[in-house]
């Protein structure tokens, strides 16, 4: 973040983010700082002009966002998302969206009864994305240290008996949404877990001897999950549960589909 000194004395923060775009973009966030997206070729002595020359816009969009927390409520239950806790502030609001920000989670809506499904899909939606990430992070390892890992899926979806599953034959690859409010390192270590029965299909010493040498952490990060990598349900449930079949499985059930190593 950068600080900008408008004429008046007053200051505002921003963070400029580089984008083939033709025109300045601004918005103010609702901590009231501004997020801005210019082309690499416009200064930032430019970016702070246009930013300097919008300031009216600017402090009526920050007004609104205060009067907007006035009409708030922070509710007892608390937000679990890898491996931190934050409280849950529910915002009236005509916009329907679920933030994590300023070290709480902001849910807009103007129906305080679809907080809990606003926090659904946001937990959903960025699950599938860190897996990706995690997925790419996996496969990559593994290339670089000679093996070449065959084309999977990884599908993302609830599960009460087992934090996730492989199906070497089939390429596939299940991960418990359960798993959010852990750490990153602890979802990355069920990944990893899957991944090795690719290699060792059940769970002898082998297939430790192989986590360990490609994920040294690995027992570390694992153990936080209570339990043995088993059928047992998980004792340490989220606070949202999804039942099955989900709410949406454009929400809750989607697939990562990882190229051959060679693409």
């Amino acid at each position: 973040m950068t600080s900008l000194k408008f004429p008046d004395g007053s200051e505002v923060l921003y963070e400029l983010t580089r984008k083939p775009v033709k025109n300045i973009n601004l918005r103010v966030k609702e901590d009231g700082s501004l997020r801005i997206s210019a082309s690499p070729r416009v200064s930032v002595k430019r970016v702070e002009e246009f930013i300097i020359s919008e300031q009216a816009f600017i402090r009526r969009a920050q007004q609104r966002i205060s009067e907007r927390e006035e009409h708030s409520e922070i509710r007892a239950d608390i937000f679990r998302w890898l491996g931190g806790e934050y409280p849950v502030r529910v915002i009236s609001s005509s916009r329907e969206a679920a933030v994590l920000e300023q070290e709480e989670m902001r849910v807009f809506t103007r129906f305080p009864e679809r907080a809990e499904e606003l926090l659904k899909r946001w937990t959903a939606d960025n699950f599938v994305e860190l897996c990706r990430k995690l997925n790419a992070e996996v496969r990559g390892s593994l290339i670089n240290s000679g093996l070449t890992p065959p084309p999977t899926v990884i599908t993302i979806k609830d599960m009460k008996t087992r934090w996730g599953s492989c199906t070497p034959a089939k390429g596939h690859i299940s991960i418990n949404i359960r798993l959010a409010p852990y750490p990153r390192q602890t979802v990355l270590s069920v990944v990893w877990h899957e991944y090795a029965h690719y290699w060792h299909r059940d769970h002898s010493a082998r297939v430790y001897a192989f986590l360990e040498a490609h994920f040294p952490e690995y027992r570390r990060w694992n153990s936080l999950l209570k339990l043995p990598h088993s059928h047992d349900p998980p004792q340490a449930a989220p606070e949202f549960q999804i039942k099955t079949p989900p709410l949406s499985e454009r929400h809750f059930i989607k697939a990562v589909r990882s190229q051959p190593a060679s693409s």
